[in-house]
């Protein structure tokens, strides 16, 4: 996480997969003047976040829209066909992207993984919206390099 913090200069988060939230439990806090931080303990959703999107990928598929369906449960906005193709591309090797969907004005980049006892656990970059169209592709390209380091 520090180095990642180090190359791109912003937040970095660690969440962990509690039943059906994510549970934020470490954070690097970036550099830039501008940034976003979120709390130590703050539960956040499957869905709409970078870091939910990325521990779903991590999951048996049935599971996986087991709980998308639980969280989108009244939601109109959020059509379960969109959510399962982003979260198949993510299974295939993409990266995770909030793109003001969880939080107006914050986006966030993001990947998962499993430990050897079954845990998931997501990194997550977020970023102030006025800055991410300009960093994206950059970001993009350290968390790929850092995801590939980690599961190789």
């Amino acid at each position: 996480m520090q180095a990642i913090a180090d190359e791109t200069g912003e937040t970095v988060d660690l969440a962990i997969l509690e039943g059906s939230a994510m549970l934020f439990i470490d954070q690097i806090v970036g550099s830039q003047r501008l940034r976003t931080v979120s709390s130590i303990g703050e539960s956040f959703p499957l869905t709409t976040t970078a870091n939910g999107k990325a521990a779903l990928a991590c999951m048996e598929a049935t599971h996986a829209t087991k709980l998308i369906l639980s969280e989108l449960e009244g939601d109109p906005a959020n059509p379960l066909a969109t959510i399962l193709s982003e979260v198949e591309d993510i299974r295939q090797g993409a990266l995770a992207h909030d793109e003001n969907e969880h939080t107006e004005g914050v986006c966030a980049i993001g990947f998962a993984l499993r430990d050897v006892g079954g845990d998931i656990y997501a990194v997550s970059i977020p970023v102030p919206s006025t800055r991410y169209a300009r960093v994206r592709d950059r970001l993009a390209e350290v968390m790929t390099r850092h995801m590939t380091s980690i599961v190789d």
